[in-house]
């Protein structure tokens, strides 16, 4: 079962951000060196907005080994980012950001859960009728994932991202959290 980070959490975050970073330096448009993510305080104050929010999964205990301490909490192996944009014209939309799971538990379905709890803390968020993201080229079973779960592809973003001399497309995705939009259709299908 996901939980929803607090502030408390930031350092485990911060350590699971840097492999994500990492691991797939394709996925994200931020780096080691200029990540927000990596900043403790900047996290501490940002999982404590209710317009912000961060699901993960925790290393579930291994059978036979010794419990961990009672303030110790376990690493993180999945994550899903969510936010609300704050701009009037913008507040009926949310953004998931820095889903990531680490590779030895991947394909057990924690993406999916991080990724559906962050989608339910969206729909809880009155006037929310969107839930957008973007997904790297690389990231195939991600995209699948988010298909499976209703969204639709909109657009595509050449050459979005530049690693290492290569570049790499993005693929924009929204999820319509309720009904028809307001012209009446359904954004049912792709435009890409």
């Amino acid at each position: 079962m996901p939980i929803r980070l607090s502030s408390s959490d930031a350092p485990r975050y911060a350590r699971l951000r840097l492999r994500m970073l990492l691991d797939a330096p394709w996925a994200f448009g931020a780096s080691p060196e200029n990540d927000k993510g990596l900043d403790i305080a900047h996290l501490e104050k940002a999982l404590a907005d209710d317009a912000y929010a961060i699901f993960a999964m925790e290393l579930p205990p291994l059978a036979g080994v010794a419990s961990r301490g009672e303030h110790e909490k376990p690493e993180l192996i999945a994550v899903a980012g969510i936010v609300r944009q704050t701009s009037p014209k913008y507040h009926h939309r949310a953004s998931i950001w820095g889903v990531f799971v680490e590779p030895a538990h991947r394909g057990q379905g924690f993406g999916r859960a991080v990724v559906a709890a962050a989608i339910d803390l969206a729909r809880s968020w009155p006037g929310v009728d969107y839930v957008d993201l973007g997904a790297s080229e690389r990231a195939d079973a991600a995209r699948r994932l988010y298909e499976s779960l209703g969204f639709v592809a909109w657009g595509r973003e050449p050459e979005a991202t530049e690693i290492d001399g290569r570049r790499y497309d993005e693929t924009h995705m929204t999820l319509r959290l309720a009904g028809p939009c307001r012209d009446g259709t359904h954004p049912s299908h792709s435009v890409i």
